[in-house]
Order: structure tokens, then sequence, then C-alpha cells
């Protein structure tokens, strides 16, 4: 039984291309069966695989001695196993006010936040975690329940990043069955039979009747379904990014075809607009189905017609131009005409709603550098002199590879609008411009083999679209 377990694991393994030869996995460990399964399984296979584990836990704050329990045993099974094992205590309570979010929600962000500082501090190129296919199933009606877009249902992914999760392939039923063979123990969390948070509701009363009254298989066709919306989610996305990126870029936000726009199934409609919508507001954050359903009423509508939306931004129709636009005086009002950077900090990039991040940390030597719009990477000892926020001066220069290029000419190459420029925010050392938000970034500050210390910043706190499970 347990080699069937564990050659069903690998083959998901090599199908989903989760993990590579020489990878380093960090294993996330509760202490708990599905943990521990995960675990237990990644050691089995680790010489096959070509790979480091190590594990991290997280103690709550919640469960008292229960939560000491825990980690104990936690820490005592990787000794058994001769891995290396990290932990980190914090009061999820306290950060679930803080953020003002619940304590589910608070605990997921800590667990997440730590999986990736201790993944980056020791080189783990991969954070494997042990959600399973009834966690896909409790997911998807999770989302379902409370309201969700396709992105929503497909629930939760093989991999995202650095984040793996192997064990996606199987049911609760087969890692407690897996534990039994091999002769494992692990921890029961009380609280988990407890129906005071809505998953264990999800769990207990619906997904258990679901199987025992309904169809035994629910679990695993819900999981089946999740997958295939997701396949669905990733065309869906690829289409709706093509048109976005066919729309004509304003000063001040986009405008598209209506004749091409109504060519479109209304599916695709509803995810441009919804789209560029956020694109012009600077964040999608309270755009409702209400707010798209009345931008796509514009495309019946007559020409002339005009709708607001929220964060200053007005829809509306001028023959077959479609256009979205957002109000510039809050914008205005946010440009610096310079500010100082401390690091760390947060600072408006100049568009209401907008922010850039900063932070420093050390470089581990081969991390991947990210290659994204919203998160950007220097070589913190390149800098010269105060770093700082400011607006266009004469003569500015961006460093390349060989030589530089006055910011004018870049902005010319990349169809700035004159009137739009000297509103634009720069990120500059005492000699030359670092980055232009939105257009491109010097060549000469990049992070390379030499690099120690890295510059961090994020746009929006580097957040992009969708949740993590």
């Amino acid at each position: 039984m347990r080699y069937a377990f564990e050659k069903k694991v690998m083959s998901f393994i090599r199908e989903q291309e989760l993990i590579a030869s020489g990878d380093r996995i960090l294993i996330g460990l509760s202490g708990g069966a599905d943990s521990v399964c995960l675990l237990a399984v990644l050691q089995r296979l680790a010489v096959e695989l070509s790979v480091e584990l190590g594990a991290f836990h997280v103690n709550h704050g919640i469960r008292g001695t229960e939560a000491e329990r825990d980690e104990a045993f936690s820490a005592e099974l990787c000794k058994g196993f001769g891995m290396p094992f990290f932990s980190v205590k914090e009061n999820v309570p306290d950060r679930a006010a803080e953020w003002q979010v619940g304590t589910e929600e608070a605990g997921r962000r800590v667990r997440y936040e730590a999986a990736e500082r201790i993944a980056r501090e020791h080189n783990y190129s991969k954070i494997a975690l042990a959600h399973h296919r009834n966690d896909v199933a409790e997911t998807l009606l999770f989302h379902l329940f409370r309201g969700s877009s396709v992105a929503g249902l497909a629930s939760i992914p093989a991999k995202r990043d650095k984040v793996i999760r192997p064990l996606l392939c199987c049911e609760r039923e087969e890692i407690e069955a897996y534990l039994e063979a091999a002769g494992l123990s692990f921890c029961t969390d009380a609280t988990n039979g407890e129906t005071e948070y809505t998953r264990n509701k999800i769990r207990h009363r619906i997904v258990a009747y679901a199987k025992e009254e309904i169809n035994t298989g629910a679990v695993r066709h819900m999981a089946q379904a999740a997958a295939e919306l997701a396949e669905t989610e990733d065309f869906l996305a690829k289409e709706t990014e093509a048109v976005c990126n066919a729309a004509k870029e304003l000063t001040d936000g986009f405008e598209v075809s209506v004749t091409a726009l109504t060519e479109k199934h209304k599916v695709l409609q509803r995810r441009v607009v919804y789209s560029l919508i956020g694109r012009t507001a600077g964040t999608r954050k309270d755009i409702t189905k209400e707010h798209v359903e009345a931008v796509l009423g514009l495309l019946d509508g007559q020409s002339g017609k005009r709708i607001s939306l929220p964060y200053g931004v007005t829809a509306g129709r001028d023959f077959d131009c479609l256009f979205l636009k957002k109000e510039r005086e809050a914008a205005e009002e946010a440009v610096p005409e310079c500010c100082p950077v401390k690091v760390p900090g947060n600072y408006p990039l100049g568009t209401a709603g907008e922010f850039l991040r900063f932070r420093i940390f050390s470089y581990q030597k081969n991390e991947e550098i990210p290659k994204n719009e919203y998160t950007k990477w220097f070589d913190y000892d390149k800098i010269r002199g105060t770093l700082c926020l400011r607006t266009y001066c004469q003569g500015d220069r961006l460093g390349l590879s060989v030589g530089s290029k006055t910011v004018k000419s870049v902005w010319v190459e990349h169809k700035v609008p004159a009137e739009e420029r000297n509103r634009r925010v720069l990120l500059a050392d005492e000699e030359q411009v670092l980055w232009i938000p939105g257009v491109r970034c010097c060549d000469n500050y990049r992070v390379d083999a030499g690099t120690t210390t890295v510059l961090e910043v994020l746009r929006n706190g580097g957040e992009i679209d969708g949740s993590e499970c």
C-alpha cells in the first residue's frame, strides 16, 4: 500500500513538473496527518528526486499547550529524519486585529510570509505544502458560496511560483491509510472537529454529507471540476490579456473599439472591461459586477453617454470608441517634487491608491530574480547618495549596459504623452534615474553575481490579481 501511494505521488510530481533535480525543498509541517504524510513521502522519494529537504513550523499562538506540543512533535520528527527544522512563533489573533481580517486569513498570511522568509534566508528553491483533494473540494465550495469568479472556483493550484503541492492527487482517506501502514503518528488539532470556522462547517457538514448521501466519489469529482476550471481560467486569462493589450493606452486611461469588443463573447467582454477598469483605477478592489455591466451597457448606448465609477474613473462612449479615464487632480497632488526614500518604507507613486514599498535583504547567489511589472530588484551597494522619488529634471538619464540614454528619449520610445511626463514619478539616486515605473529600469544597477544586498521595490505591495489558497 505504501509503495502504491508513493508511486502515485511521484507520478503526479512528474506529470505536473513540480520538482527538478537539485531542488532544495522547504516543507510546511504542522504536525498534523497531512503534513506528516508529505514529509514522510518526500523523504522516501528524496534520493530518486535528487533533492534536499527541510521543514518549517508556525506556532500560531492560539492553542496554548497543544500548540507547544505540536511544535515539539514536529521538531522531534525532523530530528528523526535528519533534516533541518525551522520554527516561527506568531500571535495570529494580534495580526488578525492589526490587518482587520479573520483569524483563518491572518493565519494563512502568517504561514506564507514565514515560508517565503525562511526559504529566502536558507536558499530553498521550493516550498511544499500538504494540500490534498479534500482541500480542493472544500475551497471550491467555500469560494462558490461566497461568490467567486472562475479563478476562485479553480481552487488550489498544484504549483504557483515557488509553492508546490505534491499531495493534490490524494484524498484524506488515502493519507490516513498511508500513515497507518507506515506506522507514523501525528498530532490532532482539537479545533479541526469544531464547526466554528467556515471551512470546518463545509468539511464536516457539507462534504461529508455529499460523500455519504450523494456520491462516494464527490471529492474526486469536485477536484476534477476544479482542474478543468483552472485550465479554462488559463485560456480566458490569455484571451483577455490579448484584447487588453490591443486597447489604446491614453494619458489617463484606455480606449477600445466598440465594434471590436462587441465581436467578442459576452464572457470575454466582461473580463476585458473588468481588467481595463482595474488598470485605469490602479486597483480592482471594490470593482463589482454591477460596475462592469454598467460599462457594457454603453456598448448599446448612444455616443456621448458617460457613467461614473469608483476611484474617480469615468467610462463613456464616443462614436465607435469606448473609453475609461481617471481624473487627474488627485494624482497630481500626490506627485512629490523630491521625496527622500527611507528603507524600509511605503511611498505614494503619484496615482491615487498606488504606492511603492521599499525593503532591503541579503542576496542569495543564484536566487531567481523577479521578472514582472510589480517587483524590481536593484543592487543596493551601487546606489550613490540619497535615494529619492521625484519628478523629471532636465537632463535626467537612465543607465544602460553600455552608456546611457536620456529619460526624455525613453519616454518617446515608449510613447508616453508629453503632457503626462512631468507628472510621472521617477526613482533616482544622486547620479541617475534607477526606474521609471511602468516604463523601464536602468541596466547598471541590476543584481548580478557580485551583489550582496538587494533593494526590493514593490509596486502596490507587489500584489498580482488573485489570491493564494
